[in-house]
């Protein structure tokens, strides 16, 4: 799963509020920013949640435990994460209601794939055989954008050094395999 936080620009806060109180004839003014969460930042919380749920064998078989109350589940949340927003904190509460804390890292895969298609980021996945030159990085990027049509691409790239040379890009049900392990593969089926 990737992070989507490379996908968030810079958090602006909504709106601030000042309020004035005076002081034995000093006005002072106290300045409060109020931050209304955004898509991004639920999507924050949602990875997070995700992660810690997917990353601990004891808690994913707490939360797919049938026997053990959605409310108890609920409140070890809260302990774990204190500080989550209002609008996730009550996605929450309506999971509980219909017994479904259970999928919360399935609802983030999902919520992950509506949000890329909603800033129109796409993910490509290239498989080399050995680590990019940061300048072939560029090249490759640029192209995929062109390619796919798209304003960002959020690249997982993954090293198989079998490939022995060239890359495989995967990018929805299309790949494009350039390697020469391929190349050999064809070379030996034609023998």
């Amino acid at each position: 799963m990737f992070n989507i936080s490379k996908i968030a620009a810079t958090i602006s806060p909504e709106n601030s509020v000042e309020n004035s109180t005076e002081n034995s004839g000093e006005t002072v003014v106290q300045s409060e920013i109020i931050f209304k969460p955004n898509v991004f930042i639920i999507g924050e919380e949602f990875s997070l949640f995700s992660a810690t749920i997917k990353s601990s064998q004891k808690l994913n078989d707490f939360f797919k435990n049938p026997t053990i109350s959605e409310k108890k589940k609920l409140r070890l949340l809260f302990t774990i994460f204190p500080g989550i927003t209002l609008p996730f904190r009550s996605f929450l509460r309506v999971l509980t209601e219909r017994s479904h804390l259970s999928l919360i890292p399935e609802i983030a895969e999902e919520y992950f794939k509506l949000l890329l298609e909603y800033r129109n980021f796409k993910k490509v996945k290239l498989i080399t055989a050995s680590i990019l030159e940061d300048n072939y990085g560029d090249i490759i990027l640029q192209t995929l954008k062109k390619l796919t049509d798209s304003d960002s691409i959020i690249l997982e790239a993954a090293f198989n050094p079998r490939l022995v040379g060239g890359l495989i890009i995967e990018y929805k049900s299309i790949l494009i395999d350039v390697s020469v392990l391929k190349e050999f593969s064809l070379l030996f089926n034609e023998i």
